[in-house]
């Protein structure tokens, strides 16, 4: 029983120790920094003036370095519904213009077969 109250008597009496605040400095992009220009293929355009995009990149593998396969869709903001499944696009990042949508069409690089 002693045992005990020691155990309890050590955890009340340590302090954890308060960090202290990390001064966080403010990055200001240039218009050139924060517009992104990325080549994907369109993956659906079901929906009305949207076009959803997939953009696939080559990672390292963390432990074995072997080049990885990685890929994200995108929502596109498309006006005249011109891209069609399987074109290669280029989107440009933009403001958000919805829930999803912050790319819009930049021009089809090749059409679909």
């Amino acid at each position: 029983m002693s045992a005990a109250l020691t155990f309890s008597a050590g955890v009340v009496g340590t302090r954890i120790a308060a960090k202290a605040p990390v001064a966080r400095r403010q990055v200001v992009a240039t218009p050139a920094q924060a517009a992104q220009e990325l080549l994907g293929k369109v993956v659906s355009n079901a929906q009305d003036k949207t076009a959803v995009v997939m953009v696939s990149r080559k990672v390292p593998h963390p432990r074995y370095k072997k080049l990885v396969n990685k890929s994200k869709k995108f929502a596109v903001h498309d006006e005249e519904n011109s891209a069609k499944i399987g074109d290669m696009v280029y989107i440009n990042q933009c403001r958000p213009l919805s829930k999803h949508k912050r790319f819009t069409l930049g021009e089809v690089v090749r059409a679909a077969k």
